[in-house]
């Protein structure tokens, strides 16, 4: 375990024995009270004083009436009102003790839950603004003021939209694709023949990527990030892009450089909803496969080396030998 995962669980333990401290003296103070209800009471009980559980409360009672008196003035008008000082005071405390343990036990349950949340939130490489995260930090910000009687709902809520989370997790596979010095093939170029033949690079790139069954894309301005359902398909579909660059260059675009691209692989555990764009979505899994297209070749595809190992088609992937995000590199470039 981390040290500071460590500092949590500590703080944590400290804050739940602050807890039973506070509540156990709130016992202690009613068990004082009750005490100096005894000498009220015992003249409507016959024999009372021969029983020695009630001697020894009388005992206790005159003990700490001796200590209070000491301690603190307790005549008013000249009547001694030791009795009705310890009653209200230890009423007092004993409030003042049940609340305080309340908030050690709140406390210490918030941290369990955060504690918990960061786990979860490290063990799925997912970055403190993921949106992914956004419903289940909502729901603790709000525990940390909820009422009593609303902390159980939200306590429930939170569980069931962890489980929600759980569920939504997937193995998905991400393709990067850039193009090469895109600054660069714009020098010298009329405007509108540089926008006809970027917005033709990005339907010949939809286009492929759709035929190889991407479920989800999200655009830079010359750059896109595609979603896959498996690494076959994501690599499928690189290798569509650079084989159907040629035809591109020579038939569609009209500036006189050609088009050259870099492809990067990457698949994962991730947690993976629908509704929410992909450029809002922060996971490694992506970052790695954005990694793999800034570190790859012109017009080849990089992949990780543990991304290898599930393919159906691995003819054509060599080494690279570069090691990227702490993964070994194997490359893919056409012929």
């Amino acid at each position: 375990m981390a040290r500071a995962e460590v500092k949590k669980s500590k703080k944590i333990l400290f804050l739940n024995v602050c807890s039973i401290t506070s509540r156990v003296l709130s016992g202690v103070m009613i068990g004082i009270m009750l005490l100096f209800f005894v000498p009220i009471v015992i003249p409507f009980m016959d024999d009372a004083a021969t029983f020695r559980f009630i001697r020894s409360a009388l005992i206790a009672e005159r003990e700490i009436s001796a200590l209070v008196k000491k301690n603190i003035p307790t005549k008013v008008s000249g009547k001694d009102v030791t009795r009705v000082i310890v009653i209200i005071g230890t009423f007092i405390l004993s409030g003042v003790c049940t609340r305080t343990s309340q908030r050690f036990r709140e406390r210490a349950e918030y941290l369990f839950y955060r504690e918990n949340l960061e786990e979860w939130k490290s063990r799925l490489h997912l970055s403190d603004n993921a949106i992914i995260l956004s419903p289940l930090n909502r729901k603790l910000e709000q525990l940390k003021t909820a009422r009593r009687k609303d902390r159980e709902q939200l306590l429930r809520e939170f569980a069931e939209m962890k489980k929600q989370l759980d569920e939504m997790g997937r193995d998905l596979a991400f393709l990067s694709i850039d193009v090469v010095d895109s600054m660069g093939i714009k020098e010298g170029e009329e405007r509108a023949i540089i926008e006809h033949d970027f917005r033709e690079y990005k339907h010949f790139i939809e286009r492929t990527l759709a035929s190889h069954g991407c479920v989800n894309a999200t655009w830079t301005p010359d750059g896109v990030m595609s979603c896959f359902t498996t690494v076959d398909a994501a690599v499928k579909a690189a290798r569509g892009v650079l084989n159907g660059l040629d035809d591109f260059n020579r038939m569609v675009k009209t500036m006189r450089r050609d088009f050259a691209v870099r492809c990067g692989v990457n698949s994962g555990f991730v947690y993976y909803d629908e509704s929410i764009p992909l450029e809002e979505i922060s996971d490694r899994v992506i970052d790695i496969a954005a990694h793999m297209q800034k570190n790859a070749k012109p017009n080849s595809v990089c992949v990780a080396k543990p991304v290898i190992e599930p393919l159906s088609e691995r003819n054509g992937f060599e080494p690279a030998g570069r090691v990227v995000d702490g993964y070994e590199v194997y490359e893919w470039r056409k012929a």
